[in-house]
């Protein structure tokens, strides 16, 4: 390589203190060896430095940032490394946490709450309901009291009414006082069948507003065809869901009284 007298054989290199004509004398003293080779560490070392200062530009891009302002770069210069490391790791602990808790089958064991124990069922009673059958006329419970009453909303339920009647004539409530009455029930007054007992008062009534089944805590999200025990107060005494017949009822009609 060329040395300081600018010939190709070699000569002294500049004393300390020395350095190269029309040179920043800030640069110190500049010393070319003639093995290139001794360059090597200290070019890997700038190299390292020129893809540090890449690696933070490119950050400083994708984050918004503003340029980083020019000046020398070295292995003690802050980079964005270490506030990038802290953000991944918030992040992450965040995300994991969530998992933690919204994930299925791990959720905080909780102690369930168990209701204290009534210490008897509140009676029901449907005295103060009335109903109203064909020509408008109002049916007071009370009035009709002892009553089985048959829901029969979106049911015809021809059997079940019959057999019912038969039950109550059969003498199923054989001690004397006021007859029970079959009082037949839907949103609109129900069609009776032909042929029953003329002995047993049976009555057709509208309620509208399902107030009988809003009465009864069983019925109250309850449309099937039910039947409703109500005794000589008004008070109900038995209430089956879903009646398809009188074996569901028929041992309890001697309770009515």
């Amino acid at each position: 390589m060329g040395t300081l007298r600018g010939d190709n054989g070699g000569g002294d290199r500049p004393q300390e203190g020395g350095g190269l004509p029309d040179l920043p004398p800030e640069w110190g003293t500049i010393i070319i060896p003639d093995d290139p080779g001794a360059l090597d560490d200290e070019g890997a070392k700038i190299r390292r430095q020129f893809r540090r200062a890449s690696v933070r530009r490119r950050w400083r891009r994708l984050l918004h940032l503003a340029p980083e302002p020019v000046r020398r770069t070295t292995d003690d210069s802050p980079g964005l490394a270490v506030p990038l490391l802290i953000m991944s790791i918030a992040v992450i602990a965040t995300l994991v946490s969530l998992f933690a808790v919204a994930w299925p089958g791990h959720a905080p064991r909780t102690t369930p709450h168990v209701a204290s124990p009534s210490s008897a069922p509140v009676a029901v009673s449907l005295a103060g309901l009335t109903l109203f059958d064909a020509a408008g006329t109002a049916i007071s419970i009370k009035d009709v009291a002892p009553a089985i009453i048959l829901l029969v909303e979106g049911c015809s339920c021809e059997h079940l009414i019959t057999t019912t009647v038969d039950a109550v004539g059969a003498g199923a409530s054989p001690k004397p006082g006021k007859p029970t009455t079959v009082l037949v029930v839907a949103t609109r007054v129900p069609t009776l069948p032909i042929g029953l007992d003329t002995a047993v008062p049976v009555k057709a009534a509208a309620d509208p507003n399902n107030s009988v089944r809003a009465a009864v805590p069983a019925l109250t999200a309850d449309r099937t065809t039910s039947a409703v025990l109500v005794d000589s107060t008004g008070k109900v005494t038995k209430t089956s869901r879903n009646v398809t017949s009188t074996t569901d009822f028929v041992d309890d009609l001697q309770t009515l009284h």
